[in-house]
């Protein structure tokens, strides 16, 4: 058994995909990402004796604010353990956990300086590391056979409000499509939430998203030729996975273009023979009330000197993320 360094996805082996857990972990994203998202990758591997893949982890560059869950700013670079697309998934693969670990401790030896491993949850056993809570993901579990079947079996409020947001949207025109077909416009939408949001960590180029693999679909929802909000989705498994969208602001109101775009995603699932799909980090109350659960992820950090993990410790309460809004059921049973 042993651990190696990789500093391009090309060499990883095809062993390393059978321990992913997200499509976002598989070679063919990691590639992606290594050539339209460039940030110093590199690869740690753990092999069994008949070099097989039992465990690996995705190690990127990127300067941080440290208080991005509050609303001080404090920028300082890390080595992140995760994936540089701000997707839900986390840079760790391996089913199991003693292999995980052990990858990790030795990671943590090896990196320099401050580490942040993102969306990770097989830390107990890991000492000395500061842990704490990470935006939570939202899953849709696929209760129901047909759409109309799930507007049937939820509670009354709940399908009075979609009801009113698909009324919004009656004349509007849906193109599903290749990624090439990504415009200025759709970027610059994209740009619009990033320019809005508090808790971006990079953000992506126009050829990013341009030239994603052919099984990323771009979703538009247009009203007279202008275009009210995108998606881009892809199904890998059973899993139907939303990937980033975009969203005309001047018409998002009248048109309830974000909530549509949502049910839009929802309704997509409900056509293709998958049992999930996976909503994302973003905008928790919004899907929550569409029916996805609440799946709380974590990260942790840590530092080689023991007094700046002391400090670490002593500011978890700012710089953790806190998860304020109540989760509710929306289904009658």
């Amino acid at each position: 058994m042993k651990i190696e360094k990789l500093t391009s996805a090309q060499k990883i082996l095809p062993s390393w995909d059978k321990q992913a857990h997200s499509i976002y972990q598989k070679t063919e994203f990691l590639l992606h990402l290594e050539k339209y998202n460039p940030c110093n990758q590199r690869y740690y591997i753990y092999y069994d004796d008949s070099d097989n893949v039992i465990a690996g982890a995705v190690v990127y560059s990127l300067i941080i604010n440290l208080f991005t869950f509050s609303k001080s700013s404090f920028t300082i670079s890390f080595s992140v353990i995760g994936l540089p697309a701000s997707v839900d998934a986390s840079g760790i693969v391996g089913e199991n956990e003693n292999h995980v670990n052990y990858l990790i401790s030795k990671i943590l030896k090896q990196e320099k300086g401050l580490i942040l491993s993102l969306n990770y949850n097989k830390i107990d056993h890991l000492k000395s590391v500061v842990k704490m809570q990470t935006l939570p993901t939202l899953i849709f579990e696929k209760r129901d056979n047909a759409w109309n079947d799930f507007l049937y079996n939820i509670k009354h409020n709940y399908r009075r409000r979609i009801l009113k947001a698909e009324e919004k949207i009656a004349d509007i025109e849906k193109h599903t499509e290749s990624c090439s077909r990504f415009t200025e416009i759709h970027y610059n939408q994209y740009l619009a939430i990033m320019e809005r949001t508090n808790t971006k960590l990079e953000i992506l180029s126009f050829d990013f998203f341009q030239n994603l693999p052919d099984n990323y679909k771009l979703i538009s929802l247009y009203h007279k030729n202008e275009l009210l909000v995108w998606h881009i989705s892809v199904l890998d498994a059973d899993t139907y996975y939303f990937l980033f969208g975009g969203i005309n602001y001047k018409l998002r109101d009248k048109f309830d273009s974000y909530y549509n775009n949502l049910i839009s995603i929802i309704k997509e699932g409900f056509d293709i023979p998958c049992k999930t799909i996976n909503l994302g980090q973003t905008a928790l109350v919004s899907k929550n009330r569409l029916g996805a659960k609440v799946v709380p992820l974590r990260l942790f950090i840590y530092h080689s000197n023991p007094i700046i993990r002391l400090f670490l410790n002593l500011g978890k309460k700012i710089i953790s993320y806190k998860i304020e809004d109540k989760e509710v059921t929306i289904y009658k049973n």
